[in-house]
């Protein structure tokens, strides 16, 4: 108990004494309303988020990966949930509100218009198959290095990291040659599609992809860190909350992934 309550004290002292959360959400906000006031302020807020979140890992990196519960003691019989992993939560659920929103959208353009692509006819779906197999091993591989550093296993916990960072590497790299063929080849855009497909098609496709893509993106920056604090021996038996946050959203983004692959490709 004492440990446990010395790391909540040396986690408050890191996370909730600093600065950099505070700088990542008011570039956040920045960029937010760049979206509406023009580039400038976008870019503006783009860059104090970099800034506000290359700080927050600096400091992060250094440190033990312990889970924080507040100040509150603890009460027998009652569990807790640290506050990462609380923030964690809620954050996917909005995650889900957002691709149902996005997801759905889309959906609702496919019915109320008329000569939507035959599954096929434009999309590699072979390629797009084995793209999402290596998704699916990659949530495998990711289950392989919490289970290890939870049995202390610090050497299986890089291979497996290391494994999983490759994999999604490799399922966007694949995917951004998709893109490249489709966009500058095949004649898929923004507002035109090849064959006589309705416009709107190349519109909800890359929508619907693009977003996903770009959070299987921010998984793999994720997974760096991840990667970079394991082989500098920041991850314990005892400590590594964040490899297990990361996991959750790496989990969230396959799942995600296996329904766009299934109603944008199958359908």
């Amino acid at each position: 108990m004492l440990d446990e309550e010395q790391g909540g004290r040396t986690e408050a002292t890191v996370h909730h004494g600093s600065i950099w959360p505070f700088v990542v959400g008011f570039g956040a906000a920045i960029g937010y309303a760049g979206l509406v006031a023009g580039i400038g302020i976008l870019l503006l807020g783009l860059t104090i988020f970099v800034v506000g979140l290359v700080g927050w890992l600096r400091v992060d990196l250094r440190t033990p990966s312990r889970p924080y519960y507040g100040a509150l003691p603890a009460l027998p019989g009652v569990a807790r949930v640290s506050a990462r992993k609380l923030g964690t939560w809620l954050f996917l659920a909005t995650e889900i509100m957002f691709f149902t929103v996005i997801i759905g959208a889309s959906w609702n353009v496919r019915m109320r218009t008329g000569n939507w692509a035959a599954p096929g006819e434009i999309l590699n779906v072979p390629l797009t198959g084995i793209n999402t197999f290596i998704l699916i091993i990659s949530s495998l591989t990711m289950v392989e290095a919490l289970a290890s550093i939870e049995r202390g296993d610090v050497r299986k916990l890089r291979l497996f990291l290391l494994a999983t960072l490759l994999l999604g590497v490799t399922f966007i790299s694949i995917q951004a040659s998709e893109y490249i063929k489709l966009f500058l080849f095949d004649g898929l855009t923004f507002s035109t599609a090849p064959n006589g497909v309705n416009p709107l098609y190349g519109a909800t496709f890359y929508v619907q992809t693009g977003v996903h893509g770009s959070h299987v993106l921010g998984g793999i920056l994720a997974m760096t860190y991840a990667t970079r604090k394991a082989f500098g021996g920041h991850f314990t038996k005892e400590n590594h909350e964040a490899v297990e946050l990361i996991g959750l959203y790496w989990h969230f983004v396959d799942v995600v992934w296996i329904f766009l692959f299934t109603i944008v490709y199958l359908l």
